[in-house]
């Protein structure tokens, strides 16, 4: 009887799944290609760094694993249906206009802080930061953001040199500064992306990241990317001197 609900649950699971020519036109479409080759880039930069930084003969990760990973994950996490509706909501022109500025590689975070700034004078500014925080607010939920830490950051800390020095209240203030942090951030490249929209289409906007499919996407790409990141990021652990790195 196990063995035969075990098989009945694995089919189910099958069944369910998000095919992979839903998910590499999902990824096609919400450019999180261009994403994960940004990644790619990035973490091969920041390998090549700390293994210059330890001095020491290392293999090197294999950054091809990040995608076929991320991929993974959206696959086994997302059903048919579940990719179906969140498709739909990509035939929304202000979101797919929102997704591409957000992937905009001028984005000058210098020039985003300073346009915060402005936009307490502009006219109806009230309307818009409300709308902007209401946004930002779904799309940088503390509990996704808390995943990467966990999945991320906590592991890198706990294994690297000098880790004895991180007790349960150094990572408890480590990850409320990195949530904070990455909330912030979130919010001004928010604010900063959508600088050209109306209020209409914020308040589009707003109406889109609200719906189950919107939220359960946030959701499940968060814990993508640590799922993606994680072996990388234990991979660097043993080269990471957490003691070089407090802020």
């Amino acid at each position: 009887m196990k063995k035969l609900l075990l098989i009945i649950t694995i089919l189910t699971q099958l069944l369910l799944s998000a095919t992979p020519e839903q998910v590499e036109r999902y990824i096609s479409i919400s450019n999180s290609e261009e994403q994960l080759i940004s990644l790619e880039s990035q973490f091969s930069r920041m390998q090549k760094n700390i293994n210059s930084i330890a001095k020491e003969e290392s293999s090197s990760y294999d950054m091809q694993l990040l995608s076929i990973r991320f991929r993974e994950y959206i696959e086994k996490n997302i059903s048919e249906n579940e990719m179906d509706e969140i498709m739909e909501q990509y035939k929304n022109v202000v979101l797919l206009q929102f997704v591409s500025l957000q992937n905009n590689t001028d984005y000058d975070e210098g020039a985003a802080k300073a346009y915060m700034k402005e936009l307490q004078t502009e006219e109806n500014a009230t309307v818009r930061i409300d709308l902007l925080d209401e946004i930002s607010e779904k799309l940088y939920k503390k509990e996704n953001i808390g995943i990467l830490f966990d999945d991320l950051m906590k592991p890198l800390m706990q294994n690297s040199k000098g880790s004895s020095q991180i007790d349960d209240d150094v990572m408890k203030k480590s990850k409320e500064a990195y949530i904070k942090k990455m909330i912030e951030s979130g919010k001004v490249e928010t604010v900063y992306s959508t600088r050209e929209f109306s209020i209409e289409e914020l308040e589009e906007l707003l109406k889109i990241v609200k719906t189950p499919a919107i939220d359960q996407e946030s959701s499940v790409i968060f814990t993508a990317t640590a799922y993606a990141l994680k072996e990388f990021f234990l991979s660097m652990a043993s080269r990471y001197d957490v003691s070089k790195h407090k802020r």
